[in-house]
C-alpha cells in the first residue's frame, strides 16, 4: 500500500482547508440560489435531502463512525486492514439494497413523499453513493490531503453547474441533483482509488460475523445523533409548508457552517485517538484537553460574532424573503457550543471502546429533540425549530458529562473552562455597546467592522485572562520574529 501517514499538524491544517471551502462555497452559493428558488423552492430540497439522510444512517450501520475506528487500529497491518475494508463493504452491500427497496415504497405510499417523487428519486441516488463512498477508511489512514484536494474539485464544478443551470424557481429538482453531486460525487473517485491503496483478498479470507457485535452500538448510536440533528428539519417538514422549512433551513445552514469551522480541528483528531487510546494513555490524555480548549475558544467567538451580526448574515446571504429568520438564529446559536463539546465527548467515549454509553446518549437525544420539537414547532415553527435543536444539544451534553463524569475529574483542573466564553461575551457587549450607535447599513460592511473591533477585544480578553492556547501561540509567534 502506498501511502503516508502525515503529523497531526498537516491534517490538522488539511482539515482546516477543507472546512474553509465548505464555508466559502455556501456563501457564493447560497445567496444565489436562496434569490433564485425562493423560500418555496429551497424547502423542497432541504426536506427530501433530510429524508434522504434519514434513509442513509440507516444504510450505513453506523460504519462512517465503526469504520474510522476499526481500520485505524489495523492500519499498520495492510492484510488484516485490507480484510476490514472488504468486509464492511459488503455489509454495507445488503444493507443498502434492503434500504433502497424501502425508500422506493416510501416514495409511493407517503403522500408528503410523492407529492415530488421525481426530487425524491434523484436523492435516492445519494444512497448509494454515500454507502460506498468509504470516507471512513481514508479519515483512518489520515489521508486529510487527498480528502482536500478532491473535495474542492468537487465543490467547483458544481458551483459551475449551479450559475449554468439554476436559472428560475423551477429549477429547484436540478438544483437538488447538483447538491447530490456536490455532496457525494467525491465518493466515486474514493471507490476508483481504494483499488490503488487496497489489495482485496479471496472471499475465504473473511470474517464478515466478527463486525455484528461491536457495529450494533455504533449502529444504534450513529442512527439516533443522525436523526436527532435531523429531526428538527424533517418534522417540520411534516408539520409546516415548504416555505417554512426554506426560512428554517437557510438557519441551520448558517449554523452547520459554524460548526464545521469550529470543529475543524477537533474533527481530525479521532484516528489519532483511537490509536493513542490503545498505545500512549499520556497523549491521549493530553489531546482530548487541547481538543476541549480549542472547542471553547472557537464556539465562544462564534457564538459572539453571530449574535452581533444576525441581520446583516441573512440579509446577505437571504435576502429580504428570509428575515424572519433572525430569531430562530439567535436561538439556534447556543448550539455551536453544545455541538461541538458534544463531538469532543463522543470522541472520548468511541475511542475509550464504551460504544454502548455513545449509543445511549444518542438515542436519549433523539427521543428528548422529537419531544421538544412536538411541543414547539407547532406554536412558534421555525423559532421552535431552532430552540428544540439548542435544547437537544444540551441535553444531549449533560448526559454525555455524566457518562464521562469518571474522566472528566482528572482533567478539570487542566482545562480552563471560563476563559474564552467570558472574554467573548465582554468582548461581544462592548462592541455592541461602541458599534450600534452608528452600526453601517451595508451588510458586509457591519459584519467588517464588528468582526474587527470583536476581535480585538477578544485577544486582548483572552491574554488578560492567561487563556493558555493563546498564550502558546503568542508567544510561539514572538519567538519566531524575535
Amino acid at each position: 500500500m502506498n501511502r503516508k501517514s502525515h503529523t497531526l499538524k498537516f491534517n490538522a491544517i488539511m482539515n482546516m482547508i477543507l472546512t474553509s471551502s465548505s464555508v466559502i462555497f455556501p456563501l457564493v452559493t447560497v445567496p444565489y440560489v436562496s434569490r433564485t428558488l425562493n423560500p418555496a423552492g429551497m424547502g423542497a430540497v432541504s426536506f427530501a435531502q433530510s429524508i434522504l439522510t434519514y434513509f442513509s444512517l440507516v444504510a450505513m450501520l453506523g460504519v462512517s463512525t465503526y469504520g474510522v475506528r476499526a481500520c485505524a487500529q489495523v492500519r499498520d497491518n495492510e492484510r488484516e486492514l485490507a480484510h476490514v475494508i472488504q468486509e464492511l463493504l459488503i455489509i454495507l452491500a445488503v444493507s443498502t439494497t434492503f434500504v433502497f427497496t424501502v425508500y422506493l415504497i416510501a416514495l409511493t405510499v407517503v403522500p408528503r413523499f410523492s407529492e415530488d417523487r421525481l426530487l425524491f428519486l434523484v436523492f435516492g441516488i445519494a444512497l448509494w453513493l454515500a454507502s460506498f463512498g468509504v470516507e471512513w477508511f481514508y479519515q483512518a489512514i489520515e489521508q486529510y490531503g487527498y480528502i482536500t484536494i478532491r473535495s474542492i474539485a468537487i465543490k467547483l464544478v458544481g458551483l459551475i453547474l449551479m450559475f449554468l443551470l439554476v436559472r428560475n424557481t423551477d429549477d429547484y429538482r436540478i438544483y437538488g441533483a447538483i447538491v447530490v453531486f456536490t455532496g457525494y460525487g467525491a465518493n466515486i473517485l474514493n471507490m476508483i482509488r481504494l483499488r490503488q491503496l487496497v489489495q482485496f483478498r479471496p472471499w475465504k479470507e473473511l470474517n464478515i460475523r466478527r463486525h455484528f457485535k461491536p457495529m450494533r452500538s455504533f449502529f444504534v448510536s450513529s442512527i439516533s445523533s443522525g436523526m436527532y440533528a435531523q429531526a428538527d428539519m424533517v418534522l417540520l417538514g411534516f408539520l409546516a409548508p415548504n416555505s417554512i422549512v426554506g426560512i428554517y433551513q437557510l438557519v441551520a445552514k448558517i449554523k452547520n457552517m459554524l460548526v464545521m469551522a469550529i470543529n475543524s480541528v477537533v474533527n481530525v483528531m479521532l484516528p489519532r485517538l483511537s490509536y493513542y487510546a490503545a498505545n500512549a494513555h499520556d497523549k491521549y490524555r493530553d489531546l482530548l484537553i487541547k481538543n476541549i480548549g480549542f472547542v471553547l475558544l472557537f464556539s465562544s467567538a462564534g457564538i459572539a460574532v453571530a449574535a452581533l451580526n444576525t441581520s446583516s448574515i441573512i440579509g446577505i446571504l437571504g435576502g429580504i424573503q428570509y428575515q424572519t429568520a433572525v430569531t430562530p438564529l439567535l436561538l439556534i446559536l447556543p448550539a455551536l457550543l453544545f455541538v461541538s463539546l458534544n463531538t469532543v465527548l463522543s470522541q472520548y467515549l468511541i475511542s475509550s471502546g464504551r460504544e454502548r454509553q455513545y449509543a445511549i446518549v444518542n438515542f436519549t437525544g433523539l427521543v428528548s429533540s422529537i419531544i421538544y420539537c412536538l411541543i414547539l414547532i407547532p406554536s412558534y415553527e421555525a423559532a421552535g425549530a431552532a430552540l428544540s435543536c439548542s435544547l437537544c444539544e444540551l441535553t444531549a451534553l449533560i448526559i454525555r458529562c455524566i457518562f464521562a463524569r469518571d474522566f472528566l475529574r482528572t482533567i478539570i483542573h487542566h482545562v480552563q473552562l471560563w476563559q474564552a466564553p467570558i472574554s467573548a461575551f465582554a468582548a461581544a457587549l462592548i462592541t455592541f455597546l461602541v458599534t450600534n450607535p452608528w452600526a453601517p447599513s451595508n451588510p458586509i460592511i457591519h459584519i467588517f467592522v464588528t468582526c474587527v473591533i470583536f476581535a480585538i477585544l477578544y485577544l486582548v480578553g483572552l491574554l488578560i485572562t492567561r487563556e493558555s492556547i493563546t498564550d502558546t501561540i503568542v508567544r510561539h509567534l514572538t519567538k519566531q520574529t524575535a
